[in-house]
């Protein structure tokens, strides 16, 4: 089973970017305190290992944040890994599904299952 993008809330006081350079119809500019729901959820692409921020830069999703770029991915391993281009990381461990992520005032995500309260960020 693989991991989505379900809903992405930003709570943020700029505009965040979310880009695929795997499927460029996920890509989307999301305005400060608003929401996006995809009418297709966005895959979390796989990536083995954990890469650097700059080797993840072409392979994994991101967000762009006013305070960073998040590069992450499905680890193959149960979990969602990710790291910033100004440093910060993420680790989700949950079972694949659908999940929601919030960004953060301060400009960090959180990550939750669909439908569930927060409960990891970077």
């Amino acid at each position: 089973m693989a991991y989505h993008i379900a809903h992405i809330m930003n709570s943020s006081k700029s505009s965040i970017a979310l880009t695929n350079p795997a499927t460029e119809a996920d890509s989307k500019l999301v305005a400060p305190g608003d929401s996006y729901k995809p009418k297709r959820p966005v895959l979390v692409n796989k990536i083995d290992g954990n890469p650097t921020y700059s080797e993840a830069l072409t392979k994994a999703l991101n967000i762009y944040t006013y305070t960073n770029n998040y590069c992450f991915w499905d680890n193959t391993n149960s979990a969602v890994n990710g790291v910033g281009e100004q440093g910060g990381t993420i680790a989700f461990n949950a079972n694949a599904g659908d999940l929601d992520i919030t960004v953060n005032a301060d400009g960090t995500l959180t990550f939750a299952k669909s439908g569930a309260v927060a409960a990891a960020g970077s």
